[in-house]
């Protein structure tokens, strides 16, 4: 895919229609293993939030070679991991090898001590390590297993005849997201730097940012770009991209939108009230409702430490 212009998109925006094809994230599915091309499926479970009837989803890569296997993000908790775990045993009796953390987030944290109980090593980025260990120190608990292998730029893992080339190219939806790269395979999975079906969640305040690394992603030669939540199931690879780039614009339109309000001097209260006509199309997303807030004041606090 080819890199896009950050400023040419920005000036585009105040022109966005409807997000047609949008589709709905839905209310009733099962949670299982949705196959992408051979040896590599996702896993769609069930992420419940507080107030929606609809399920965000959360999605695992899981990567499958007669030698190891290899897990992209888990679940929200234990039993959820071992459901995913369940999953993959219809499938294959391979060994996991290796449980990768492509975000700090409890919803994809939260089972890791499942599947290093099963032989798994964790591996994650260095942010992803030090987030993990604040929320431990502020929660006064033990919390999920953290990563055992970290690195900085990038890594790349070998099980079998398989090949994932794990890049952070920046923050975005946290300090440490991965983009996982199949090359061989033509897969990306980007984990929390895309929601598909799902408004933009910016909270940590890194929208600016979130763009940046979302180009360079974009820049991976790959023909399927997995999210990391959102509907995977009967989605060709042309969907899955036209979502990934209405994403981009998605959290290009938040942070344009706040920047503008910022610069005027309004306050964060100001700005809550103020937005929802900025974000046209976007304000009528699934989740909107339960994202908006913080979104905007990540990106209202980001914004205002620039000046």
């Amino acid at each position: 895919m080819r890199a896009f212009s950050i400023a040419v998109l920005l000036l585009m925006l105040p022109s966005v229609g409807p997000l047609s094809g949008q589709g709905r994230v839905g209310v009733d599915f099962e949670p299982g293993l949705v196959p992408i091309v051979e040896g590599v499926w996702v896993y769609e479970g069930a992420l419940h939030l507080d107030g929606e009837a609809e399920q965000v989803r959360t999605n695992s890569l899981v990567v499958i070679d007669e030698a190891g296997i290899v897990v992209v993000d888990g679940q929200d908790s234990a039993e959820e991991g071992r459901e995913l775990l369940a999953a993959i045993r219809e499938v294959s009796d391979a060994p996991i090898r290796y449980l990768v953390n492509a975000s700090p987030h409890g919803d994809h944290v939260n089972s890791n001590t499942v599947f290093a109980d099963a032989g798994a090593t964790l591996v994650g980025h260095v942010g992803t390590y030090e987030a993990m260990t604040e929320v431990r120190a502020a929660a006064g608990e033990t919390g999920p297993a953290r990563p055992e292998l970290t690195f900085e730029e990038r890594m790349t893992l070998r099980v079998g005849e398989r090949r994932l080339d794990l890049h952070f190219l920046g923050r975005g939806h946290t300090r440490g997201d991965l983009v996982v790269h199949l090359p061989d395979k033509g897969v990306a999975f980007l984990s929390e730097l895309y929601f598909h079906g799902v408004f933009a969640s910016v909270s940590e305040g890194y929208a600016e940012e979130h763009l940046e690394t979302l180009r360079r992603a974009m820049e991976l030669d790959a023909r399927w770009w997995i999210p990391g939540h959102g509907y995977v199931r009967d989605q060709t690879p042309e969907e899955l991209e036209a979502g990934l780039l209405r994403y981009r614009d998605n959290v290009a339109a938040i942070h344009h939108a706040v920047a503008n309000r910022v610069a005027r001097g309004e306050s964060l209260e100001e700005v809550l009230v103020g937005i929802d006509g900025d974000l046209g199309a976007f304000a009528e997303l699934p989740f909107y409702g339960y994202l908006k807030e913080s979104a905007v004041t990540g990106t209202y606090r980001a914004e205002v430490a620039k000046r």
